[in-house]
Order: C-alpha cells, then structure tokens, then sequence
C-alpha cells in the first residue's frame, strides 16, 4: 500500500499499534529515536513527532510499544553492562512519564491487552571477560513485570528468575555442541575488533584459537572475525545461558509465554502467582530444504533443524502459541544436509499446544518455497538458516485464524492459515519494496473500516512498509 522512509539509511526495527487512534510508534535502534506515525490511511503512512530520548553513551533502544488505550508508549534500553531500564513516555509530547530500572539487556516489551502491565524480556547477552582467570561472565536474563496505574506511571514491578532447564524433558542438545555468536571486548580496550591476533605470532590466521573458559567450557575465536563472533559453547543450559527473547501473553492476560531462542524452548509463566513454572523444549523440524549456495534451488535435501523461534504468538484465545522458527546458533561440524546432526533453525512456523507444550503441526519448508514461488528467495543463505522467519503477529479473518511473519532474509511477509493448526498453510506473500536488503524485524497488524493492514519495520533500509490483506488471497 505504501512505504513510510524515517530519513535514516537503517535502524527501523520495532513497530507497535495502538488500534484505538491508528498510530504506531517506531524504534531506531541506530539514532535512539522514537516516531509515531499516523496509519489511518494506509495508503499514506504520516509521522506525527520524532522523539529523541537522549540516551547515554553505549546505551541502546531496544524495543517499544503502544499502550492499548493511554497516550503513552513503553521504550526498553540496554545499558550494556548494568541493568537496563523502562522508560514510559508520552505519545504525544515525548515527555518521561515513570521509568524503572529492569534486567540486564531488555530486548522487548509487550503490554497486556487491558494494558494493566507491561512485560520484558531481559535477555542479558553481554559478555565479559577477565584475562587473570581467563573465565568468561555474563549476567543470567530475566523476565519482568511492570504494573502500571490509570494515569500510565509505574505502581509496581517485579523480576522473575530463570530456573535450570535441564531439570525438564524435551531438551534436544546436538552432539557436536552449538555455539551462539557474541561480540565481546576481549582484550578490553572499548573497541570490538573484526580480526584480531589472538595467540599473538603477529599474523591473523583463519583457525579457532582457545581464548578461556565459561563454567568449565571452552570457549574459542576465529581471528578472521576477532571480537565480532567469540564463540559461547551453549550445552551447560545454566540459568546464565537462558536469554528470554520475546513474550506473548494470552488474551486473559493469566499466562505469558517467553521465547528462549538459544536453548530451543518457551519458558511459561504463571501470571497470577508471577512465576516461571516451566519450560517447553521445541524440538526439531525435519523436512526437505534447499542446502547448498550453488546457484541451483533444489528442495531435494533432508534437514533436521532446531526450531529455536525469535517471534511468539497466541491463537485461538490463547490456546495455541505460534512460533518463527529462525535459529541463532552455530553448529560444530554440523551441516544443513547433515540428517545426524540437528542444525540451527526450522525454517518453520511451528503450532503448540499451550496447555501441553505439544507440536501440532508446522509449515514444513512451505516458507522457503513459498519465496522462492515469489521469486524472493535468498539462494546465498540456503547452507546458512534459509528465509528466516523472524518475528510474527496472529489476526483473524472471517473467523479463521492466521499468523503472518517476516522473512528476514527474503525481504517479505507471509500469511500462514491456521484453520487446520495441525497443518499450517501459507497463503500468501507480500514483496517489500526495493532491491536492497530491507531485513523486516517489527511486524504488527491494525484494521481500518474492515480491512487488514500489516506494517513491517525494515531494519536494514530504514523504512516501514504497509501492506493490505486482500480477501481473495487469505482463503
């Protein structure tokens, strides 16, 4: 229907609706700043205002969302290396309302339906190293809840710890071990290298050189990719390796249910007590998939992928919640082709059963082949993680349930039907505009005089793109 351009070349990258006035508001991960636009007329997405919310040096906006009903937004902040905050700010002038210090690395916010609370996933996935020991630490991630008055200031708000996963069944660890990717100050001068002389013969080899120890597990580096990508062995399962990622929380607001993208799993929580009270292990998703950069797509080769999803939802009043299985962790040795060894991500939208934890269905490898039907399929990422299916919002139409997600690497959306959640479907694709990479992150879903709309916020070109479902395409 129509692009909105924030000016900057990237960092658009969540997008929230309040659906009571049609406006959204946008996070620049990049500028630290904060849009609301007007969406009323999906043919002309407008902004309002710009708020900059001044944040400190080495300070990052993560995150941010609508109040359903009040004239304010939630903005979460990663301060780094001390705990992060939640700034409540108003939509129309930007003035600081309340703010709350949270948990170490606030990745998203979410507020209930009534917007009585809000909830963050404090993913705490900063590193740090100590040469003497030669040990690596980084703070355990958390979950908050933040209760909110009339008037949108802070009454109360509480942290909930992770507990230990491997106390729960489900769990599918690799043989080989999984690694997740993580820039880390190693040698501590403020700056995070790209190549780097880590065993000091004064060259930069392409080899993995040991650089110290977390809990009792070796942790190494590339030197061709330096401080950018030290490799955290992730098969410990320790509560300081659970990084909660993104919340869904059911229409009664009584449970939420929280990604754990690294560790394959949902942690549940218990609204009404404000407890974790326990972990759902996702599994694997086994299916053909294309597995080789060679210029040829052929879905002819078998994959068995951890689903390790990044976006969450709920369906059916909450009684399914609906993963984007994207994956975010390095294999050793371990390849898309390779039927022994689980790789990362599912390339997949997965349906649960929200009581049990139970896999009803998932997409298979319709996603991939989907985009590659629409001519948007990303060949160059075919031995990585494929489309990557990133985040995703649920709708109803007619009374059928959907699910439309963005493809991170295909420069899309799909729209997936789930009137058989047994058997998910895609329906359709929508292209975003231009030939650069656009990486859609945000993805939220409005109405307007009976039509659909969805907005995606495109990271990587700085725009947000709005697209209208039409009826004849979502059967």
């Amino acid at each position: 229907m129509s692009v909105y351009d924030s000016g900057h070349e990237r960092g658009t990258e969540i997008v929230s609706i309040q659906q009571s006035t049609l406006r959204a508001v946008l996070s620049n991960f990049e500028t630290g700043e904060a849009d609301v636009l007007d969406v009323s007329k999906p043919e002309h997405l407008r902004r309002i205002s710009r708020f900059n919310l001044r944040l400190d040096t080495g300070e990052e906006l993560t995150s941010v969302a609508f109040h359903p009903k009040l004239d304010v937004f939630a903005a979460v902040i990663d301060a780094g290396n001390k705990p992060g905050r939640l700034e409540i700010r108003s939509a129309s002038t930007g003035f600081l309302i309340d703010r709350v210090i949270v948990g170490f690395g606030p990745d998203s916010v979410v507020f209930s339906g009534d917007g009585k609370f809000a909830m963050i996933a404090n993913e705490g996935e900063d590193f740090l190293f100590e040469p003497s020991s030669k040990q690596f630490f980084t703070p355990e991630g958390s979950i908050s809840i933040v209760y909110l008055s009339p008037s949108g200031h802070i009454e109360r708000h509480k942290n909930l710890e992770l507990a230990n996963s491997m106390n729960y069944e489900g769990f599918v660890v690799s043989k080989g071990g999984r690694f997740m990717e993580r820039e880390i100050d190693w040698n501590g001068d403020g700056v995070i290298s790209k190549n780097m002389d880590f065993d000091g013969n004064g060259k930069i080899d392409k080899k993995k050189v040991l650089l110290g120890y977390i809990e009792g597990r070796e942790v190494f580096g590339s030197e061709t990719q330096g401080e950018k990508k030290i490799l955290i062995p992730i098969r410990t399962h320790s509560p300081a390796l659970l990084e909660p990622e993104y919340i869904a929380i059911t229409p009664d607001a009584k449970k939420a249910y929280v990604t754990l993208q690294e560790d394959d799993a949902v942690a549940v929580v218990d609204l009404t007590s404000e407890q974790v009270i326990g972990y759902y292990g996702l599994g694997a998703s086994q299916h053909k998939v294309d597995a080789r950069y060679d210029g040829w797509v052929k879905f002819d080769q078998s994959m068995t992928g951890l689903r390790e999803p990044d976006g969450i939802t709920t369906v059916a009043n909450g009684r399914y919640f609906v993963t984007a299985d994207e994956g975010d962790t390095d294999e050793d040795n371990g390849s898309a082709s390779d039927k022994d060894q689980p790789v990362s991500g599912g390339r997949t939208v997965s349906v649960f059963d929200a009581a049990t934890g139970a896999l009803l269905g998932d997409t298979g490898n319709q996603l991939d082949e989907f985009a590659f039907a629409n001519k948007v399929y990303p060949d160059r990422r075919s031995n990585k993680k494929g489309s990557e299916p990133e985040m995703l919002v649920s709708l109803e139409l007619d009374g059928v349930p959907y699910v439309a997600v963005g493809m991170e690497r295909a420069g899309s959306v799909e729209l997936i039907s789930l009137a058989d959640p047994f058997h998910p479907k895609v329906v359709a694709l929508g292209k975003i505009a231009g030939d650069e990479d656009k990486s859609p992150e945000g993805i939220a879903h409005y109405v307007v005089d009976g039509e659909h709309y969805l907005l995606t916020a495109n990271e990587m070109n700085g725009t947000v793109e709005c697209f209208k479902i039409a009826r004849q395409g979502a059967e």
